[in-house]
């Protein structure tokens, strides 16, 4: 199926699609968008409305028939106490975090869906 085709589906019209949900589809479908967006990940995704910080680094990696990836976030520590939760967002070591999730939400916390969320 087409990316053009993927997007006119009733299927991509049950629920909405973040830019990189749209990414991870495309490179799925598209041989030639999944080339470049392994060759240049920040620049695929700064064209996707994705700012990602110069001093961040993208690693792109390929899930195959038989190995399957799975990304985990930056251990934080596991201080969950209101004085540690207000010293991380605070801190000024470069970690950003989501505005509309909270430090412990693992799937978000330290990672690039924080940097899609809005």
């Amino acid at each position: 199926m087409s990316t053009a085709a993927l997007k006119a589906s009733k299927w991509s019209k049950t629920a909405p699609l973040s830019a990189l949900d749209t990414i991870r589809i495309e490179c799925g479908i598209d041989e030639d968008f999944r080339k470049k967006f392994i060759a240049d990940p920040s620049g695929v995704l700064k064209a996707h409305g994705i700012e990602v910080p110069a001093d961040v680094k993208i690693n792109v990696v390929q899930d195959t028939p038989s190995t399957y990836n799975i990304s985990i976030p930056p251990f934080r520590g596991n201080d969950l106490s209101d004085a540690s939760l207000k010293s991380a967002a605070a801190s000024s070591n470069g970690t950003t975090w989501c505005t509309t999730c909270t430090a412990t939400t693992p799937i978000c916390a330290g990672s690039l869906a924080s940097l899609t969320c809005a």
